[in-house]
């Protein structure tokens, strides 16, 4: 059922008005496919691909400082993502970057990226911002004039309306393929990575500690090493400059079989060097790992060894990657 719209108190500031927007969803959502008033208000430059804008740019059009952009984020990241936002990380922000930011930051490891409707969104919900309440007053202007429908009286009228309609059609069609294609170019790494932001699941450390303490941890790691679920590069470089061996890039990555139960999720280490730290998928997954490591015999605290049991000491391996 549409949502009617009381009509504005003449002695009423008209921005008052259009805080409606920052306050529904509902009316967000009535309002969000109307992306052709970002151009009638103002300029709006996109990136060179001519469909996305980053944070900046974002920021620009409504003439806000960058903080402001991602503090919508931080509050609204939801509703952003289903009009379109998305974190291209890994092999998709390199590609992405090389074509459209030639000048961006060689330390940045993940790029935050707005189609049109996406960029209306934050228009909707930024309050301190004199364009998006123009953007706003414009949607609900836009939105009260449309709930008037006039039947055409002519034929050519109606020749008019259907071809207004079809063009309306197709933008609409066009903006869907345009997210549809962003969307399945997007790595498997950046989509896990965003799946579980919310809850991002615990490191192996954690997890040994939770569900296998009678294991103790070098044996747990030992095993996970030799049943193939991550990737040993214990001490497979050797550093000339210390003079002593050290692990490998990828040490402690999940494998091919480990990535039903892993995934890999960045984290800035101490140097502020963004890295990729190994979690166990949440949920289901992490069941399902305890019951595999269960399968393969080592006691967890749900199924405790057997009486007079002993736990399997495996052997340790050496430096320089000789068992």
């Amino acid at each position: 059922m549409k949502t009617l719209i009381a009509a504005p108190d003449p002695d009423e500031p008209k921005h008052l008005t259009e805080l409606v927007l920052t306050e529904s969803r509902t009316m967000r959502e009535q309002t969000a496919g109307r992306v052709e008033v970002l151009d009638k208000v103002k300029a709006l430059a996109l990136l060179p691909d001519g469909v996305h804008a980053d944070i900046a740019a974002v920021a620009d059009y409504y003439e806000v400082d960058y903080g402001a952009i991602e503090s919508v984020i931080r509050r609204n990241r939801d509703e952003l993502t289903e009009n379109g936002m998305r974190v291209l990380r890994g092999e998709e922000f390199r590609s992405f970057v090389t074509v459209n930011l030639t000048d961006a930051n060689p330390r940045s490891r993940s790029l935050t990226v707005f189609p049109r409707r996406a960029i209306l969104n934050v228009g909707q919900l930024l309050a301190e911002s004199l364009i998006a309440r123009q953007v706003r007053t414009y949607l609900l202007d836009t939105e009260t004039g449309a709930s008037t429908f006039e039947i055409p009286t002519t034929f050519a009228g109606a020749l008019a309306l259907a071809a207004q309609q079809a063009a309306e059609l197709e933008e609409t069609r066009t903006e869907v393929a345009e997210l549809a294609a962003t969307n399945a170019k997007l790595s498997p790494r950046a989509r896990v990575a965003d799946k579980y932001e919310a809850n991002p699941g615990v490191n192996p450390t954690v997890f040994h500690k939770t569900h296998f303490t009678a294991v103790p941890e070098r044996d747990f790691f030992e095993h996970l090493y030799r049943k193939d679920y991550l990737i040993d590069q214990r001490n497979s470089r050797w550093d000339e400059r210390n003079g002593e061996w050290k692990d490998g890039p990828e040490h402690r990555h999940p494998t091919a079989k480990g990535k039903r139960y892993f995934y890999l999720a960045p984290k800035l280490d101490r140097r502020g060097v963004r890295r990729q730290q190994t979690l166990v998928i949440p949920g289901d997954a992490e069941h399902d790992l305890v019951a595999a490591l269960e399968r393969d015999g080592l006691p967890s605290r749900n199924r405790p060894a057997l009486p007079g049991s002993q736990v399997t000491q495996l052997p340790r391996r050496t430096l320089g990657g000789a068992a």
